[in-house]
């Protein structure tokens, strides 16, 4: 029975021998997104988080607590309950980080997670109408208690960002860098493209395998990621399941983007044979 992408890991180190002793099956220098715009498309995807602060009653152990968020620009903001123990702690000292993990089975370490840090502090007045549209419609039901005078809006200032998106792919960045990145296009419609090529388009992306990476005898493909790029694949080897990445020969904004792009990869995979 062939796995599906959900009972594979997308960033876990390949099976088989020593990781260190594997050859890469495919050009290491396929277009791909960068940290900071992964890390912008995980964050859009989920919308909770763990807010560390800095406690105001415990001499000043980071204390972490769970809360929803919504982001205005590149910004996370938060509507929190003047009760809540974040906000008091935010109101003695801005300092704070914020948490955002991946969700999804099998090893937790082999998910990816963003940590971003900086400064949180209360907005003015003056923005809480803008800032209410904007976390109202990440989170519907905030509405019943968006207006609440106990309720304040706080916004995350990022100052610098740590990505992990699995093993060995790590890296700290700054804010302009995160300012720049945005969200992946794909991000929404990904899950679809993934299910719809492992179920009816095994034999496509085989055939690209074979002709476009070093993977010439690999079997059992499986579809574990696409972006705007390109999309990932893991195929069983000899050594084991092992990780593919095929570049799109221009950038795709939406499924029928993908769908061009797919049909372009098979017929220049054709070609080859």
């Amino acid at each position: 029975m062939t796995e599906k992408s959900a009972d594979i890991p997308r960033h876990a180190p390949p099976k088989g021998a020593s990781t260190r002793q594997q050859e890469l099956l495919y050009d290491p220098n396929v277009a791909t997104s960068s940290h900071a715009e992964q890390a912008r498309t995980l964050i859009e995807r989920v919308g909770t988080a763990t807010l560390c602060t800095i406690s105001h009653s415990h001499e000043g152990h980071p204390y972490g607590s769970f809360v929803t968020f919504a982001m205005d620009g590149e910004h996370p903001i938060f509507l929190i309950s003047r009760l809540a123990e974040h906000t008091k702690n935010l109101l003695q000292n801005s300092k704070s980080s914020l948490l955002v993990a991946e969700g999804g089975d099998g090893n937790p370490l082999a998910l990816g997670r963003v940590t971003l840090v900086g400064i949180c502090e209360q907005v003015s007045d003056d923005e809480r109408p803008r800032l209410k549209e904007i976390f109202v419609q990440r989170h519907p039901d905030s509405k019943f208690y968006a207006d609440f005078g106990d309720f304040l809006f706080f916004r995350l200032e990022v100052d610098s960002v740590r990505y992990i998106g699995g093993f060995g792919r790590m890296s700290w960045f700054g804010d302009v860098d995160w300012a720049e990145a945005e969200p992946d296009p794909l991000y929404s419609s990904a899950d679809g493209i993934i299910e719809h090529m492992n179920d009816d388009h095994q034999d496509a992306m085989l055939l690209i395998c074979h002709t476009m990476s070093k993977a010439t005898d690999a079997t059992e493909p499986v579809m574990t990621g696409v972006d705007r790029y390109g999309f990932e694949m893991s195929v069983m080897t000899g050594d084991g399941r092992r990780p593919i990445r095929v570049a799109f020969e221009n950038t795709c904004d939406n499924p029928d983007d993908v769908r061009s792009a797919m049909v372009n990869l098979v017929k220049i995979a054709r070609s080859k044979v």
